[in-house]
């Protein structure tokens, strides 16, 4: 079996959970909820080992965005399914999880993957690599949720309750599995820090300062976000505004330096 086949057979299970869960929140059938959950969890099984196929099954996997991007889907699956095992209702935010899951993996399917081969790299360099960009996917993604927690939020303020906005998943649904998503970000994050300080020998000679200051303010903004929600009950608008500048830090880290030091100032991190 290619690695390619599951990715496809993977993202239509998703899409079918996906479905089904729409059905049952507009029914309230909880034969719609089951088979939407079995379909859910074979997808994320066929989606583990299309992964595992790819990082173990070749001498030399490359770290292209597409697959990384895949690694953070499969990682925010395993969160809802999870999650769900102790907290049923919180299976409601599959109905936003499950499509943007499959929707990351036709995009693995579909897009060239002219990615960084790991062998290039020393195991350090590697990690540090790996850990970066799988933060930056995972908290991209939570600022997705961040926007339906928004839309959410603000129509229920204003006490106008479309069928649209009934078919999307409780506002305290959405709120969890957008601070589970950040706080594994958070996690990666620190591991990429930590990696990074170990392993490049001298960011100040190779250009990496500006990226670095602007990491751990971002890590710092999702750590005071974690503490107080996990202190103060911090939700709603207040966590919706926190993770966006979180995530405008991390764009700024990750590609306004890259665009300061090869497009205006014409040098590399590497040089």
């Amino acid at each position: 079996m290619t690695h390619e086949f599951p990715l496809v057979l993977a993202a239509a299970f998703y899409f079918i959970a996906a479905v089904l869960l729409f059905g049952f929140i507009r029914k309230r059938s909880v034969g719609l909820r089951n088979t939407s959950f079995a379909f859910a969890a074979l997808g994320t099984l066929i989606h583990a080992g299309a992964q595992y196929s790819h990082w173990f099954g070749q001498s030399v996997p490359d770290v292209s965005l597409p697959h990384l991007l895949s690694l953070c889907a499969l990682v925010v699956m395993v969160l809802l399914l999870t999650s769900t095992f102790s907290r049923p209702a919180l299976y409601a935010a599959g109905l936003v999880a499950l499509p943007i899951a499959g929707g990351i993996l036709l995009l693995e399917w579909i897009l060239p993957h002219g990615g960084y081969a790991l062998g290039e790299a020393s195991p350090g360099i590697a990690v540090h690599v790996i850990s970066s960009v799988l933060a930056f996917g995972l908290i991209s993604i939570a600022g997705v949720y961040a926007f339906f927690v928004f839309i959410i939020d603000h129509v229920l303020r204003r006490h106008h309750l479309s069928p649209l906005v009934r078919s999307l998943p409780p506002l305290e649904v959405m709120e969890d599995l957008l601070f589970k998503t950040i706080a594994a970000g958070f996690a990666l994050l620190s591991l990429s820090l930590l990696s990074g300080i170990m392993f490049i020998d001298d960011i100040f000679a190779q250009h990496l300062v500006h990226k670095t200051i602007l990491s751990i303010m971002t890590w710092l903004l999702f750590g005071i976000m974690l503490w107080g929600r996990w202190r103060y009950g911090w939700r709603g608008s207040l966590a919706v505004r926190l993770t966006l500048a979180g995530i405008v830090l991390l764009v700024l880290a990750y590609f306004g330096s890259k665009l300061v030091l090869e497009m205006i100032l014409g040098k590399s991190w590497q040089s």
